[in-house]
């Protein structure tokens, strides 16, 4: 306590009157309370406190709820994060086919750089190139030259490159890079998702894809209307947009494709060169747009 106690001194407290039915030899000792405000107090009876009112909540009138009809079902959610753009699992490693990744020192390797710095020549002016790749046969191995093409150009170059497969009857291209085939393509031209969502990294560094996705039956008009905008959007992006067009008819309104791109490469074996099947795609390109630049022959 920080004040002292007072001494309580002075003519003896008065005694109070005394009730008739009281005898008159009773006394009243005094009752001392300390630590008030002012100081000890005394007094005959303790000092009664003021009630303390607490305040009470409003009362809020309750309605009763309507029964639930027999037989109520209750609808369960689960919130599910969506990835972030970029970040899929891989599904498998790189293809043994893209021998520029796997053995760079290979003669074949060798081949293949060959064919990429032609195709770099091709081009005068610096800046971002689509160039698409096609052929007349299946067999020709379209997907595997542009793969490593792709990779080829990330090696020596430095570039930030795509791939774009837009073979839907016979996709591979993400599969090969060990990433996933869906969302893709045919889902960005159907306003599924954004684009940004759908290009994929792949295990090469500066190495990007976006896969065909799920062609639906609105694909091939989506393509024809909305491809040469995507591919204007990719430019801003990347260095090199290298499209696999597969197999030449295979791929929805080509015509848009092709003249969208800076260049169209096409890719025969060596033993069809002559057979009029591939003689006869190169007028075909260019008469749908697509500026033929050169072809390029495999061989097993």
């Amino acid at each position: 306590m920080s004040r002292m106690f007072r001494v309580v001194t002075g003519s003896p407290a008065e005694t109070p009157s005394v009730p008739p039915d009281r005898p008159a030899t009773v006394e009243v000792t005094p009752f001392v309370e300390v630590g008030g405000p002012e100081g000890v107090v005394t007094s005959a009876h303790k000092l009664p406190q003021p009630p303390v009112v607490r305040p009470q909540p409003p009362v809020v009138e309750r309605h009763a709820e309507p029964p639930l009809p027999e037989h109520t079902k209750y609808l369960s959610v689960t919130f599910h994060k969506l990835p972030k753009p970029g970040l899929r699992l891989m599904q498998t490693g790189i293809a043994p086919e893209v021998v520029v990744h796997h053995f760079p020192d290979h003669p074949v390797s060798a081949e293949y750089r060959t064919v990429r710095d032609e195709i770099v020549r091709q081009f005068d002016e610096p800046g971002p190139r689509v160039v698409l790749f096609t052929s007349a046969a299946a067999s020709a191995g379209t997907s595997t030259v542009l793969l490593n093409h792709a990779v080829g150009m990330t090696q020596e170059y430095g570039s930030r490159v795509l791939a774009v497969d837009a073979h839907f009857d016979r996709p591979g291209v993400a599969r090969r890079l060990g990433c996933a085939e869906s969302p893709g393509l045919a889902e960005v031209m159907g306003q599924a998702i954004p684009l940004a969502w759908a290009v994929q990294p792949t295990p090469v560094p500066n190495l990007h894809v976006l896969s065909t996705g799920i062609p639906t039956d609105a694909t091939e008009e989506q393509m024809a209307s909305d491809f040469p905008k995507l591919l204007h959007q990719l430019r801003q992006w990347f260095d090199w947009v290298v499209v696999d067009a597969g197999v030449w008819g295979d791929l929805p309104n080509g015509d848009a494709a092709c003249e969208s791109t800076d260049a169209v490469f096409l890719v025969t074996r060596s033993g069809d060169i002559e057979l009029p099947g591939f003689g006869g795609l190169r007028g075909e390109v260019s008469n749908s747009g697509g500026h033929v630049r050169g072809f390029i022959s495999t061989r097993v």
